[in-house]
């Protein structure tokens, strides 16, 4: 039985200028410094550096938990005179306990290879390594470019490496045969997508990385904006599609991964609109090639860090769950990726513990190709939220996370639109629960009736009739979902009743906003009987007269200026800030735009009216709809339908050749507009 030296993971120790603001991912103390010529990190005599990280530490207990690995070796290409250790973290009741092994002293006058095992009695579940430099480390002949881009070559004294990599020897027969398709879904984001094609052919598909050979991306182009001749190549295939949304992009890349002749063993769901390092894709490869059998049906889930380029370091989440509630958050607290306990949180195993009720997010979701049932196991043509809930659940999967294997995402607090969040989140949390006898526990009608009654206190009209609608449109049934066209059309008209944001120093220049606090509560709260009042006056639009309210005060002008609450635009309600107000601006603080709500008390009634009239024909109805959305669901979710659905079927070639001149005539206008 032949015994293979197999690469699990890369040492990264730069990767590109805005990610060095947040360098201590990758090492911490002393910052490397580049010979661009020879391609090296150098540290100065007398340092030294660590590198127990969220991508250079190893989880070696889940390694070894999922993975055929043996003895476990780091591997560095480097030159100079300097120690290495090795140490490791485990859990030790509730405490984070440390072990350190044996310092190694090196005295090297060229590059060399060097490797180091992780000794046999280790107890850690994840290891770190550091490097201290020596104060008289020989020098070592650097090429660097001063201020003006002049070349300079000189000697210097210093540590330097060229690469490094941890390792395992395994037996060649228990490496799985492993091929990924990802399957990426984009509408109209060029510059992300255009971005993360370029990233992986420069730094994967063309790079000497064993992975190249067991990875190709297929792009669902909703937007058909992407010229197939432009990007089509050995490892790229754009598939303009119409825009059916989230649910039917990433189905369509599932069909087309099962279609390829290349017949891949994963299909890899991932967001358009994200920021992608290659080495998260070398490491899903390398998990899965040396996956046992009995984890073999798991999904890797990629972590998903904030893109902002100040919250880079933070993870927002790597597997969510619904609550109790019927909300959706992370099965983790948000965490500082920099911080080293956090490392270690993030990756020990009692991690892999989740939630009841879990699932994947599709910004990075590898899921097994054998478990998928095509016959009703698809995603429900729901366009877009709450699909990938509904996958993970329906399936029963289970998952598999990775410090390392992650994406970076713009944060959900500046992206929060009454549409999404308000109408198609909880539209589509009554139809997974309906079609696919999900969360049966969870009382979604309930938390649409809470955010009801906490926007209308907010004089929020606006996301009060989206909260109605997501009811008011699951009561017309499953038959609304068989239209193609259906999704893109009642985003637009949805779309169009979300609050429409101004610039807030512009337009509402007389009104004090408070930017640095508006996420925090008012240090005077209100007291019981005023929270009970505010409740059930609904702020004071109803039973109680205009004169409760607080009064505004007459500028140097003579103008009145009303009395204006500024609040969060979002989710985040503090009843204080708005108590009694006349009128209340919701502002966004990550770009200083607004909304101003103003009393209506005729559009206040009419809503509570149009409330009462939707909860009643839902109670009444309730039954009914759940068995009509359950006997489709096997239909909805199966290959003939979304075939039919995708046009993907060879009966409608006639709307194959529709879409190919609609694709073109797309093309011809955006050159033309350019």
């Amino acid at each position: 039985m032949k015994k293979v030296k197999f690469k699990l993971q890369n040492i990264i120790f730069y990767y590109d200028e805005k990610l060095d603001r947040h360098w201590w991912l990758f090492n911490r103390e002393s910052h490397f410094f580049y010979d661009e010529m020879n391609s090296n990190y150098c540290l100065a005599p007398g340092t030294g550096t660590d590198f127990f990280t969220y991508f250079n530490s190893f989880s070696v207990a889940k390694w070894k938990k999922f993975a055929n690995v043996g003895d476990i070796y780091l591997n560095l290409r480097c030159q100079g005179k300097f120690k290495i250790m090795m140490f490791g973290h485990f859990r030790q009741g509730n405490e984070i306990a440390k072990e350190e092994y044996h310092k190694i002293e090196f005295d090297l006058k060229k590059m060399t290879d060097i490797t180091i095992k992780i000794p046999d009695e280790s107890v850690a579940e994840i290891i770190g390594w550091g490097i201290e430099v020596a104060p008289d480390t020989p020098p070592v002949a650097i090429t660097h470019y001063d201020k003006n881009g002049k070349e300079i070559n000189e000697e210097i004294p210093c540590f330097c490496i060229e690469s490094g990599y941890w390792s395992t020897i395994v037996d060649e027969n228990k490496i799985n045969p492993v091929r990924i398709a990802i399957a990426v879904t984009t509408f109209r984001k060029e510059q992300f997508i255009i971005r993360n094609m370029d990233v992986l052919e420069r730094e994967l598909f063309y790079s000497d990385e064993p992975a190249r050979e067991h990875i190709r991306m297929n792009v669902v182009d909703n937007g058909r904006t992407l010229d197939p001749e432009l990007y089509n190549s050995e490892y790229i295939r754009i598939f303009p599609n119409e825009n059916v949304g989230g649910s039917g992009g990433f189905t369509r890349g599932i069909l087309e991964a099962a279609r390829m002749d290349w017949k891949p063993t994963h299909v890899l769901l991932m967001d358009d609109d994200v920021r992608i390092m290659p080495e998260s894709l070398i490491r899903t490869y390398t998990l899965l090639s040396l996956i046992k059998p009995e984890y073999k049906d798991r999904y890797v889930s990629g972590g998903m860090l904030f893109m902002e380029s100040d919250k880079m370091n933070i993870q927002h989440e790597d597997v969510g769950y619904v609550h109790a509630d019927g909300s959706y958050g992370p099965n983790k607290p948000v965490m500082a990726m920099h911080i080293w306990s956090n490392v270690f949180i993030n990756d020990e195993l009692r991690s892999t513990e989740y939630a009841k009720d879990s699932y994947a997010g599709w910004w990075y979701c590898c899921i097994p190709m054998y478990t998928i049932n095509k016959e009703n196991g698809l995603p429900i043509p729901v366009f877009i939220r709450g699909d990938d809930v509904e996958f993970s659940l329906a399936n029963k999967a289970k998952f598999i996370t990775l410090n390392g294997i992650c994406i970076w995402h713009l944060g959900f607090a500046n992206k929060f639109t009454g549409s999404l969040e308000l109408y198609q989140v909880h539209r589509n949390s009554l139809i997974l629960q309906s079609m696919s006898g999900l969360c049966k526990d969870k009382d979604f009608v309930k938390r649409i009736d809470g955010f009801f009654n906490k926007e209308l206190a907010r004089l929020s009209y606006q996301n009060c009739e989206l909260l109605l609608d997501s009811i008011e449109d699951y009561c017309k049934g499953p038959n609304i979902l068989r239209d193609p066209a259906f999704g893109e059309r009642c985003m637009k008209e949805h779309g169009a009743k979300n609050e429409k944001m101004v610039n807030c120093e512009r337009e509402f220049p007389t009104v004090s906003v408070d930017w640095e606090n508006i996420y925090s509560k008012e240090e005077k709260q209100l007291t019981p009987f005023k929270l009970w009042l505010y409740k059930k006056t609904y702020n004071g639009q109803r039973w109680l007269p205009h004169i409760w309210l607080k009064k505004g005060k007459i500028n140097d002008e003579g103008y009145y200026l009303p009395n204006t609450a500024a609040i969060a635009y979002d989710w985040f309600d503090d009843p204080a800030k708005q108590y009694k107000a006349e009128q209340i601006l919701a502002v966004n603080p990550y770009d200083h735009t607004a909304y101003l709500r103003v009393r209506d008390k005729k559009r206040f009634k009419k809503l509570l009216s149009r409330h009462r009239r939707v909860l009643r024909y839902y109670q009444k109805n309730k039954t009914r709809l759940e068995d009509e959305y359950f006997a489709v669901g096997s239909e909805l979710k199966g290959e003939k339908f979304w075939l039919h659905y995708l046009h993907m079927d060879e009966e409608n070639s006639d709307e194959k050749e529709d879409i190919s001149r609609e694709y073109k005539l797309t093309k011809m206008e955006l050159t033309k507009n350019v």
